[in-house]
Parts: structure tokens; sequence; C-alpha cells
């Protein structure tokens, strides 16, 4: 199997003039090629899962010369050079400075938006306050115990995160959980699903005639280092109030900038209910449970959205 070069800009340059019948291609997304791209060069995006067929499509010869190029600092061009050798294409070269290093050197581009270097996607928020919207947000549980499993979701009622500091700096809020939006996924269409959904209301667990509502009081929502647009953004620690027992808690959050203003956070979590006052089949406070035990953890995924308060 023939080797992938790596190449210099110098030799950039000179390939398309050198080789005729080659094909410099960039691997970028669309939008990103169609903002500024190499001169001469065609888009064909390495993420998408139709990326060998649509070189096919583009290039049929298996022999013809190729130069691929991505953004630079990223492993794009280097993962599509690999899939292409693997295609049988023979004659294929690497350059791994990509945009980044052909823009820093002065050469031209083409395209909509070559006035400025191409952002890269924040993952802080864009705006100072924002608004939880109800109706897209939930909370997912899911619990066990030795012999059966349950999961379901939470409704949230209201909210809002606040960054006084600007949008780049710590923030704070609060949400508010609706305790009697409890419902169960797994038993959706089975005669024991109002039985559960009593039960999770009742003195037992939740009180939820005393007590209809939970509350998170976010105390700080601390920018992560070196975070980004696919991972952890912030550290949230707060007060959350369930039952009449209040308690710090903390996790990593993922904040990500969606269109028309909007943010989503989502976090994971293992919540000991019973540092809350959830005692109902815990080991911990009782006896003899037998088939009655249930796991002291309860397992959450919390998914919520938000809309910005322009100024």
């Amino acid at each position: 199997m023939r080797q992938i070069r790596t190449v210099s800009i110098g030799e950039v340059q000179a390939f398309l003039q050198n080789h005729p019948g080659g094909f410099l291609i960039d691997v970028l997304p669309p939008e990103f090629h169609a903002q500024q791209h190499i001169p001469g060069s065609s888009g064909v995006c390495v993420f998408e899962t139709a990326f060998q067929e649509k070189m096919r499509a583009l290039v049929p010869d298996m022999a013809a010369p190729l130069l691929v190029y991505g953004a630079g600092g990223s492993l794009d061009s280097a993962v599509a050079a690999e899939k292409l050798q693997r295609e049988g294409y023979t004659d294929i070269s690497l350059f791994a400075g990509g945009l980044e290093a052909w823009r820093k050197a002065g050469l031209p581009l083409e395209g909509a938006g070559v006035d400025f270097p191409v952002q890269d996607e924040s993952p802080l928020p864009m705006f100072k306050e924002y608004t939880l919207i109800p109706e897209k947000s939930f909370i997912q549980w899911a619990c066990h115990n030795t012999v059966h499993s349950h999961d379901g979701t939470l409704s949230v009622r209201g909210g809002e995160l606040r960054f006084p500091h600007g949008p780049q700096g710590e923030g704070d809020g609060f949400l508010t959980m609706d305790m009697n939006g409890i419902a169960c996924r797994d038993l959706a269409q089975d005669e024991m699903l109002p039985v559960l959904i009593a039960h999770l209301k009742s003195l037992d667990f939740f009180d939820v005639m005393t007590y209809p509502t939970a509350q998170l009081d976010i105390l700080s929502l601390m920018p992560l280092t070196g975070a980004t647009v696919t991972g952890r953004t912030h550290r949230l620690q707060g007060q959350l109030s369930v039952l009449r027992t209040e308690r710090a808690i903390e996790c990593d959050a993922e904040l990500r900038n969606l269109p028309d203003g909007e943010l989503s956070m989502f976090c994971q979590l293992v919540w000991d209910r019973t540092l809350w006052g959830v005692r109902y089949g815990s080991a911990r406070f009782y006896r003899f449970l037998g088939m009655h035990s249930v796991d002291d953890n309860i397992s959450l995924s919390v998914m919520l959205f938000f809309r910005s308060q322009r100024p």
C-alpha cells in the first residue's frame, strides 16, 4: 500500500499546476467550505457517513492524484486520507497545516467570508440572561432494586441562568421541578403504572401533596479550563431542596449555544435520595426489607433548554 505523503504550502500551490488531473479536497463541512477555501478545491465533508461515496462520485479514478486538507491543528485531513487509502486510492497527499496555515501565510482564499478567519465554535454562553423553556426541558430518572428497574421523566416548571459578569464569566440561577410531573416510561402501557406513580407521590417517597416542587438554587456555574463544544464546559455548585431537606450538590455540566439565541444545559449525576430524606426501602434505615428494598441511588440525566433575554 502506497504511503500518504505530507506536503508543504509550496507543494500545495504547485499541486494543481503539476497535476492537471488531480483533485484538491477540502474535508470541512459545506458551510465552512462556503465561507473560505483554498482556490481550486472541492468540498467533501469527512464527517459525513457518505464521505467515501461522494469521493467515488467526484473521483472515480483510484489512481488520480489527491491532496486533502482541513482546518489545521485538527485530525480531519489525516482521517480523510486514511479513509481514502482504505477505499483504494493510491496517490494521496496530506496538507496538515490546512486552512489555518494557508491564511497565516497570506495566501489567497475563495468564499463568502474570506476577510476574517473562521471562528471556532465557542462552548461559552452568548448572552447574560436566559429563561427556561419548560415544554422542551425534562429530567430522566432511573432506579432499581434486586428484581425490578424503572425509568421515566420529571417535569421542570421554571428556571433561569444568569451571567452577571458577562457570558464568559461565572453564572448562577435556579431550577424548579414539578413533583406532580413524575412519569414512568417502562410501565407506560401497564396496569401497574398508576400504582407506581401513586407510590412515588406518596409519603413513602416524595410526599407530593405536601411538597409539590423541588428547587435547585445554582450558586455557581463556573467555566472549566480547556472546555470544548463536545465535552463538559462548567462546574455546577448549588443547593438542592427536596422534601424538607436542603443540601449541597455539584456536578459538571455541558452548555451548548443553539440557533435563535437558545442555550441547552445537560448534566448526569447519581443522586443519593436518602441524604434528602427519601428513605423508603433503604437498608440504611430499615431491616428485613425482602422484596421491598430499593437502591439508595437514582441516576439522573438533566436536559434543559433556555431562551436568551437579549438586551
